[in-house]
């Protein structure tokens, strides 16, 4: 059989699983464009811009578990992926990116000549810090051996991004080949360091001591696949866990065992839990400081702290105190799992973290007289129903609040880029989701939705039934209040006033002929979204809310009277608690920057 090596290549992918490919068409890829709408068993979907084809291949592949593929053309097209990119790299997501290159008599010999080739760039020198691998494929006989090996990477030990750079020439070289035989290589391949066997014997039996353990779950269970064995041990062991925002699916809120999630933004419960604790596990969980706050040396600052992870080099940044195990997640809990006389956590424990979070979740955030964010979220919760995959944005205070009062239900998946949390992801992340067409929703924002817009026409072209819930509060609110803490108000760029307008995203939605509702009150919201929420339809609700709400509750830096900046321990959030309310859930101990904060602001 003769074809074109792009075909081949086509026919590769096929034969390892890779059923849909996101792309945008271009003259540096026209033959590997030919060769994806000839090929009978991939799909596609061709997005307007290169950014959202490579955000859509990571979150369709975050969703079915398999390598995402986006194709892209040469120079601007390449250039245009990168965001994307670095997102699959912070967040281990295995995205494949293929891109055109001009052809290798037109590429530059030396790397002080700026371009050679109509429109060329050097997207492999760019993206190589962001990739796992990439290269440029100059010798035809290399290039399904070039594939191999990168799809591997791809999936071994911390999964992520890698990028192949195939010249005009060599997409469109005929080449005789046989049919391949079918390979699912899209199970990962674990990278743990085989010598963990005695610090894990050294984590255990602290374990088996423990009064108050406590897990927390990030990011690298779900890219090990370990979540069915990470429930398994949740349930066996009867220990109580923390999230990081990747994992807030994990468990439904309500459940016994889940205490929320940790950090810089967060309810209070989860943050005094965590200070209460006596033994952390932390699996697959880079502890940035997003969730650590200003202070990672007093992170569960009773407790003795296990850090457990794939990547040596996030081990090493953690503070001496911590003992650090190498080892992929999914192994790890494996061990646990064998571990016939692990011994039930203790009901007084368990009670003790369930008093916490049962006095703490009755506290609202909501003004009075005012369509508040806090409400839009609590309502969401209620009609958004189990089974359902919600998309949502990366950034900005409408998505922080999001993660921090969203009440989840069981089955539901959940799901943003949290390392780079680029605004315009949801438009893309949705257009990724769209196989899995039941029950699908968006929570994203004005300001980040204006990033990627062009993406609605896309989202229409597929014919997606997903339900938009676009929150206006008039453009970057986040920002604003950086400006309005920070530098006394002075805003720039984040108001109409200054510079940044933000469309009717709805009228805009409208011009396209996708259905919308423009919802400015609560009655309005409920009317609109139980009439249409079980329609088979491509739908969007933009929320217009509070311009200027805080985001709460904080772990905040407070201005002491002599001029300086007091930050505050994770246990203590703004708004402050009395203190002696602080002190009778923090197990009768109360930080001295929680006396200072009080006394000297």
């Amino acid at each position: 059989m003769t074809d074109t090596l792009s075909y081949v290549l086509m026919d590769y992918l096929s034969s390892i699983g890779v059923n849909k490919v996101f792309f945008v068409p271009g003259g540096g890829n026209m033959f590997l464009v030919d060769a994806l709408g000839r090929h009978p068993k991939i799909d596609f979907i061709s997005t307007h811009n290169e950014q959202a084809a490579v955000i859509a291949a990571e979150a369709y592949s975050r969703l079915s578990e398999k390598i995402g593929v986006a194709l892209v053309t040469t120079g601007p097209g390449a250039t245009n992926s990168i965001t994307g990119i670095a997102g699959a790299w912070l967040d281990s997501i295995p995205v494949l990116i293929i891109s055109g290159q001009v052809k290798t008599k037109d590429i530059k010999k030396h790397y002080k000549i700026r371009q050679n080739g109509p429109q060329e760039i050097d997207i492999v020198s760019m993206v190589k810090d962001i990739t796992k691998y990439s290269k440029t494929i100059k010798n035809k006989n290399i290039l399904i051996k070039e594939f191999k090996k990168a799809v591997s990477i791809a999936l071994s030990g911390r999964p992520g991004p890698v990028l192949l750079d195939i010249p005009l020439d060599i997409q469109g070289v005929k080449h005789n080949f046989g049919k391949f035989k079918k390979n699912n290589i899209n199970n990962l391949v674990s990278g743990s360091n085989y010598n963990y066997k005695n610090n894990c014997k050294y984590l255990i039996s602290h374990l088996k001591k423990a009064k108050k353990p406590l897990f927390l779950l990030g990011q690298g269970v779900k890219s090990s696949r370990a979540l069915n064995d990470a429930k398994k041990l949740i349930t066996n062991t009867n220990i109580p866990c923390l999230l990081t925002w990747p994992m807030t699916d994990f468990l439904p809120a309500q459940h016994k065992l889940n205490m929320g999630k940790p950090g810089t933004v967060a309810k209070r419960h989860s943050n005094i839990i965590l200070q209460n604790c006596d033994m952390l596990i932390t699996i697959g969980a880079r502890l940035d400081k997003v969730v650590t706050a200003h202070n990672p040396k007093n992170f569960a600052k009773n407790a003795k702290v296990f850090c457990i992870d794939i990547d040596k080099y996030e081990l090493k940044k953690h503070p001496k105190r911590f003992n650090k195990i190498l080892i992929d997640a999914k192994d790890f809990i494996k061990v646990l799992l064998n571990q016939n006389d692990l011994q039930l956590c203790n009901k007084n424990w368990i009670n003790e973290c369930n008093n916490i979070k049962n006095f703490f979740s009755k506290e609202k955030f909501i003004k009075k007289k005012s369509f508040s964010i806090y409400n839009v979220i609590d309502y969401l919760s209620k009609v958004i129903p189990s089974n359902s995959i919600v998309a949502t944005g990366s950034s900005g205070l409408s998505i922080e609040a999001f993660y921090t009062h969203f009440l989840n239900k069981i089955n539901q998946k959940i799901f943003l880029t949290t390392g780079l949390g680029a605004m315009g992801y949801g438009f893309p992340a949705l257009v990724g989701a769209n196989k899995f067409k039941k029950n699908l929703f968006l929570f994203e924002s004005d300001g980040s939705a204006m990033m990627n817009l062009q993406e609605l026409q896309t989202l229409k072209t597929i014919k997606s039934n997903a339900k938009i819930f676009l929150i206006n509060n008039n453009g970057y609110a986040s920002i604003r209040n950086t400006q309005r803490n920070y530098f006394q108000g002075r805003y720039v760029g984040t108001t109409c006033n200054t510079g940044l307008e933000t469309p009717s995203i709805s009228k805009l939605a409208r011009s396209l002929g996708i259905k919308s509702y423009l919802c400015k009150n609560m009655k309005t919201l409920k009317k609109n979204i139980i009439e249409n929420i079980n329609k088979n339809e491509l739908i969007l609700f933009e929320i217009y809310v509070e311009e200027n709400e805080d985001l709460l509750p904080k772990c905040s830096t407070h201005n002491s009277k002599n001029g300086g900046l007091i930050s505050a321990p994770i246990e203590d959030l703004s708004p402050l608690l009395p203190i002696e309310v602080l002190k009778k859930y923090s197990n009768n101990k109360v930080d001295n920057l929680s006396n200072r904060i009080r006394y000297e602001i």
